[in-house]
């Protein structure tokens, strides 16, 4: 059974493709009744973006069938996404009337599927760790997750890992700049998870509990994420109040400049010292003080 964690990763998934390209999920498969996770189109304007990708970037410079499994996939798994495969490709032919490059497939597993990699003769592919592919004709590939280097380039994919792989890429995206895209990307889908738990005990018994570690730590986190928020807007509003004070008393508005300085100077010397400078200093002196870059 597909779990939250699979839906997560799926459109967390589609939602980085999207940047570049055209990715949609739950394509139906008409001869198969089935539905591809993420049917990704690359839009080839977007080559600079999606280099952005890491490694991603490299699988998604073609069209390519992405099939995320946070669960280790067995050879079961891995035939049900070639025989989507195979159908998907004989009705892209149907609907283009013609013949069609084969698409690649790629399988995200969050641990190493050992017994696939062994049983369909994938073989690591040199300088690519965590990716192995079989023989060109098949155009497999599989992502091992937890074998990613842990780098910026990897972030989103390991995001799509299990436990501690899993943890460990909610850390560092919780590290990395309030603007970052990958953030804006990752975060929405994380906070969904925490409301993905059930409320009855009985229910969350029989759950992972590494896994219900996680949700908690995100939980935390978007806590924490809410209060930065109330108190960023909280010092917005100062500020707005103290150059509103300022200019009144320098009789004309403040230059861009200026409004940059009282901005640093807020985080730096902290608002009592601004409200201070602001009753002692005339007018004339406050100017200075703005203007000085070395005043406290």
């Amino acid at each position: 059974m597909r779990s939250r964690f699979d839906a997560f990763g799926k459109n967390v998934l589609r939602d980085i493709l999207a940047r570049v390209g055209i990715a949609d999920t739950e394509v139906e498969v008409i001869a198969a009744s089935q539905t591809i996770d993420v049917w990704y189109v690359p839009d080839p304007t977007r080559a600079t973006l999606r280099a952005e990708l890491g490694l991603l970037g490299e699988l998604a410079a073609e069209p390519c069938q992405f099939e995320p499994f946070h669960d280790t996939p067995g050879p079961g798994e891995l035939r049900g996404c070639v025989r989507k495969q195979l159908h998907w490709h004989h009705e892209l032919e149907r609907r283009a009337g013609g013949e069609l490059p084969f698409p690649r497939l790629c399988l995200l597993s969050s641990g190493r599927p050992a017994t696939v990699l062994d049983t369909f003769g994938f073989a690591p592919v040199p300088g690519r760790p965590g990716l192995y592919r079989t023989a060109p004709g098949w155009r497999v590939d599989v992502v091992v997750i937890s074998e990613l280097p842990r780098t910026r380039g990897t972030l989103l994919l390991r995001l799509l890992g299990a436990r501690a792989v899993l943890r460990d890429a909610i850390r560092e995206l919780a590290a990395l700049p309030d603007d970052a895209w990958e953030r804006s990307v990752a975060l929405p889908w994380l906070v969904r998870l925490r409301f993905e738990t059930p409320a009855e005990p009985s229910a969350r018994a029989a759950l992972d509990p590494e896994e219900e570690e996680i949700v908690t730590e995100v939980q935390q986190w978007f806590e924490q994420l809410k209060q930065s928020l109330r108190d960023e807007g909280l010092k917005e509003g100062q500020l707005r109040t103290l150059a509103r004070q300022l200019e009144k008393k320098l009789g004309r508005p403040l230059a861009d400049a200026e409004r940059s300085v009282l901005a640093e100077r807020f985080d730096r010397l902290g608002p009592d010292r601004l409200d201070d400078v602001l009753l002692e200093l005339p007018a004339g002196a406050l100017a200075a003080w703005l203007a000085d870059p070395a005043a406290r």
